[in-house]
């Protein structure tokens, strides 16, 4: 038996370390630098922030920057001789004075079934200085969406006269409509009236 047919000796290091220790080939670091690469530029990809809720039926999302508050329930106090059927009256929030807005009324969406469960927030919209609230039925949180997830509306929806909304999104809750603040409150305020 001659040296070159003599078994090699084991490899004092660990399995581990010995596959870190083996060199990669060219290719592989190319592929790995694009793909890393390529993740960044999805990354950079503008996002909205959006608060997931459900009113009644359907599904909305909010930008969450337009969000000032999500609560428990307060009491809402009706006013005396506001006869507008989705102005429900005022209540207390953080301090503030808030007018609260029956959005179903306000939008014509039916009340979920009887049968699905309600997890009933207070969500107060607007700003500290003007701040707006409704009741959703669940908010299950804020959510990252990119800008180019969201869809048109349908015609019929976007020349409907009481429209605040500006897009569709899918969701893992569902399809969703999402909200356009500046709409909503100035339905808010016509709400009032």
């Amino acid at each position: 038996m001659n040296a070159t047919d003599s078994p090699t000796p084991a490899d004092p290091r660990s399995p581990m370390k010995r596959l870190l220790d083996r060199p990669n080939a060219p290719t592989t670091i190319a592929e790995a630098t694009k793909g890393n690469a390529e993740s960044r530029i999805l990354r950079r990809e503008p996002q909205h922030n959006l608060l997931l809720m459900r009113c009644g039926s359907e599904w909305f999302a909010i930008p969450a920057e337009c969000v000032v508050q999500v609560s428990r329930v307060t009491k809402v106090h009706a006013l005396p001789h506001k006869t507008n059927r989705s102005f429900r009256g005022l209540t207390a929030s953080s301090g503030a004075i808030v007018p609260v807005i029956d959005l179903l009324g306000l939008l014509g969406i039916p009340p979920a079934a009887a049968s699905v469960e309600r997890k009933p927030r207070m969500v107060i919209v607007g700003s500290d200085i003007e701040p707006w609230g409704f009741e959703a039925d669940e908010v299950p949180g804020v959510f990252a969406m990119p800008r180019a997830a969201v869809k048109p509306l349908p015609l019929t929806v976007e020349q409907a006269p009481k429209r605040v909304t500006s897009g569709l999104l899918s969701t893992t809750h569902g399809p969703a409509s999402l909200i356009d603040p500046v709409r909503l409150v100035g339905e808010f305020k016509n709400a009032i009236g």
